[in-house]
């Protein structure tokens, strides 16, 4: 029976297929586009935790995604991926398994080499803190939690 409007009234209305899991994750977060979807279909199996922790700090500091953008990446894994802040919230860093690439806004990007500096108690939990393997000027007793 017909409704009159050329919509069969009996027609039961299915919902569309399952989306691709990838294409899910991107509209949820479009920052992980840094990384390219097959990079993303690779690892997401994987490791999906991780990438959407990434992908809340990449939110969160926006000039990160910028910085990706200009690294090859695709050999790294989402494991790989590191993110620090600053005790003082001056500035964040992240890094890909090596120098840390540190900055307030993104205008400029210092390299830093990070050390493992020791855990401390933090809301019922632990986190690691790190500090510049050199000191220099630029960071001076900086010292920086790690969040990713």
């Amino acid at each position: 029976m017909s409704s009159g409007n050329g919509v069969d009234a009996g027609a039961v209305r299915r919902p569309p297929g399952p989306a691709d899991p990838v294409e899910r994750l991107l509209k949820e977060w479009p920052e992980l586009g840094v990384f390219g979807a097959d990079w993303l279909r690779t690892w997401m199996p994987y490791a999906r935790g991780q990438i959407v922790g990434i992908a809340r700090v990449l939110r969160r500091f926006p000039w990160m995604a910028e910085l990706v953008r200009q690294r090859p990446v695709g050999l790294i894994g989402p494991y790989s991926v590191e993110a620090y802040v600053a005790r003082d919230g001056s500035e964040a860093c992240i890094s890909f398994g090596g120098w840390a690439y540190c900055s307030a806004d993104g205008s400029s990007v210092r390299r830093l080499e990070l050390e493992f500096k020791g855990l401390e108690p933090h809301e019922g939990g632990v986190r690691e803190v790190y500090r510049p393997k050199k000191r220099s000027i630029f960071a001076k007793a900086k010292e920086y939690i790690r969040i990713l």
